[in-house]
């Protein structure tokens, strides 16, 4: 099987038993890798409405097909169902793992069951073992990390929870060497649930390929490539870290919960790349596992905290949402902020939304310190420091919020026209507004909810047609989907044909656009169907209440978004009234299993009064 290390690990934590098979072809032909397998394994195994918190869930973990035979072939993906939405929900999570995976001998894991006692799984030489892991068990994801590699190699990588997937909490993430956030969707909850606190692999690959010597030429020209472009050049300084210069200068940022999503240079300068960048810390100082794993453009940062003696690696999406959206422009609060969130092992896109909507309320007299504790006013850092302790640990009035911003409202009663989420995931740093309005479509339709990872459309006016969106936000959409298949980080520059190029220089599979992008039509298709099984029926009920009538948003009208949905479903060949796919497209997709599941969804379609 040539390009691939040809094996998945089932491993049954209820038994104990680990079972090793072969990669069945048609796993390969339909989905490629990474988030495809994703989403073939728990498609065919998984039904729609399975409790994300029971045994029955099950976490697959893949490598991209690419891993360690590209540049920047560095993303492992990890799916299950997820506790927030009871959708099939993928992470992207970066470094050596999926390397080392491979050279571990195998493609993938799939972890089913629930083990009594507390364990972690150590891969390695072509075996799996499930160990005891009470010693790290209410570990930092930090500490565990360190303990883990002292029992199984120091060289190793570490997939990992903190206190907060221990306890359930579910906007709770996976953590990657302690630095890597595989964030969104409360999967480290789904870890926690099936009593797992660590997965970790070591293993040089010596994976088999069509064409070395034109993959070792492919492999240096484009990682020089990468390396020099223009286009990677803001990355290559600065990271992610200038992204609130950007969205505060177009108006999509989330500033006090998404109520001021323009902000002046000032304010977003305070909370930047510029701002941080006396702050940096080079080698020997910076850990060689945050590097960027065969990374040509190495954004990664690794930062000072001021007043501390401690560091982190910061990003756009935790400056947005744990600084930005509850109004904290101190850089040295918002960094201790993201230390805390990465020790805990929570997502810090889904812990500061909910802690936004709760200033929110607090600053319009709809929760008040008697209920809350603490002076929930925009700007008050040390509340944040302290309700993301309190969130993780399920304490006080953080135990509230400990699941995410959908399920706060149903507790408290109150406060859901503050409440900013699609699909019950989180909106992220990134708002749908003036001339990124289209963006809302992305998130409507993507298969997780609310994620910024899943299509962009092209740079329009606000006074664009949705419908006219529509079209590039695919083709962002299909060609991000393929690198997340392939196991590529999407800040690389990535274009179809060099992934073409790769892939056949690995398997000897010559694959044109149109059939990579097809495994990105499969996933939407499959997504779409358990959209509806699940209850998603009326898109225009996700729309959070502010993009319709806060008039710094949006101002999102339903005719608009309803003919964007009707373009959608015309450019990906369903039904443009339903949504549906035909039982004869499922067929040439090769998703024969998914007919008896969209005879129910077109059924529930039907029986409703929603008309697209």
């Amino acid at each position: 099987m040539l390009g691939y290390a040809g094996r998945i690990a089932r491993v049954d934590l209820t038994s104990g038993s680990v079972k090793v098979e072969e990669v069945p072809g048609w796993l390969i032909d339909l989905f490629i890798g990474g988030k495809g397998f994703v989403y073939g394994l728990l498609s065919r195994e998984l039904s729609p409405g399975v409790d994300a918190l029971s045994p029955g869930n099950k976490i697959v973990i893949a490598a991209g097909a690419l891993a360690g035979l590209a540049p920047a072939a560095s993303k492992t993906i990890v799916g299950a169902v997820s506790p927030l939405s009871g959708l099939i929900h993928d992470t992207s999570v970066g470094e050596w793992f999926s390397y080392f995976l491979r050279g571990a001998g195998f493609d993938a894991l799939i972890i089913e069951g629930a083990s009594k006692e507390p364990v972690y799984l150590w891969v390695h030489d072509g075996m799996v073992e499930i160990r005891d892991a009470s010693r790290v068990w209410g570990k930092s994801t930090r500490d565990a990390v360190k303990l883990i590699r002292e029992e199984t190699n120091r060289a190793a990588s570490v997939m990992v929870i903190g206190p907060a997937g221990e306890n359930m909490v579910k906007i709770a993430n996976v953590m990657v060497d302690g630095e890597r956030a595989g964030g969104r969707g409360g999967l480290g909850a789904v870890f926690g649930a099936k009593g797992l606190k660590a997965v970790s692999v070591y293993g040089i690959p010596r994976i088999e390929v069509a064409d070395r010597d034109r993959l070792r030429r492919l492999f240096l020209e484009v990682y020089e490539r990468f390396r020099t472009t223009y286009e990677a050049a803001e990355h290559r300084e600065y990271g992610t870290n200038n992204g609130l210069v950007i969205s505060g200068t177009l108006g999509v940022s989330p500033a006090y919960n998404y109520g001021k999503p323009k902000l002046s240079e000032e304010e977003s300068h305070k909370l930047s790349g510029y701002a941080i960048k006396e702050l940096e810390v080079g080698f020997p100082g910076k850990p060689i596992k945050i590097v960027g794993s065969l990374c040509p453009v190495k954004c990664s940062r690794w930062v000072r905290i001021p007043g501390e003696d401690d560091f982190v690696k910061p990003e756009y999406e935790k400056w947005g949402l744990l600084g930005a959206a509850v109004g904290v422009f101190d850089k040295a609060v918002v960094l201790k902020a993201m230390r805390i969130a990465d020790d805990l092992g929570l997502d810090a896109i889904g812990a500061g939304n909910v802690i936004a909507w709760a200033m929110d309320l607090y600053e319009h007299g709809l929760l008040n310190k008697d209920e809350t504790g603490l002076e929930l006013r925009f700007g008050n850092g040390e509340a944040v420091l302290r309700l993301l302790e309190d969130m993780a640990y399920r304490r006080g009035f953080g135990a509230l919020l400990a699941d995410g911003v959908a399920d706060a409202v149903k507790r408290l009663g109150r406060g859901s026209e503050y409440a900013v989420h699609i699909k019950n995931l989180a909106l992220p740093a990134w708002y749908p507004n003036g001339p990124l309005r289209g963006l809302v479509i992305s998130y409507l339709t993507a298969d997780v909810g609310a994620s910024h990872l899943r299509g962009w459309p092209e740079m329009h006016s606000e006074d664009t047609p949705l419908k006219n969106t529509v079209e590039s936000m695919i083709n962002d959409r299909d060609h991000k989907a393929v690198m997340d298949s392939m196991g590529l980080c999407v800040f690389n520059p990535y274009k179809w044909d060099d992934i073409a190029e790769f892939y056949a220089a690995a398997t000897g599979r010559k694959l044109n656009k149109e059939q990579l992008a097809r495994v990105s039509v499969r996933i939407d298709t499959i997504a779409r169907i358990w959209h509806v099984l699940l209850g998603y029926v009326d898109p225009w009920s996700e729309i959070p209440h502010k993009m319709i009538h806060d008039p710094n948003g949006p101002r999102l009208r339903r005719d608009e978004v309803m003919e964007a949905l009707r373009e959608f479903y015309r450019l990906r060949g369903w039904d443009t009234e339903t949504g549906m796919p035909s039982e004869e497209y499922l067929r040439d997709l090769g998703l024969d299993w998914m007919i008896p599941l969209r005879n129910k969804a077109l059924d529930i379609i039907n029986k409703s009064s929603i008309q697209h």
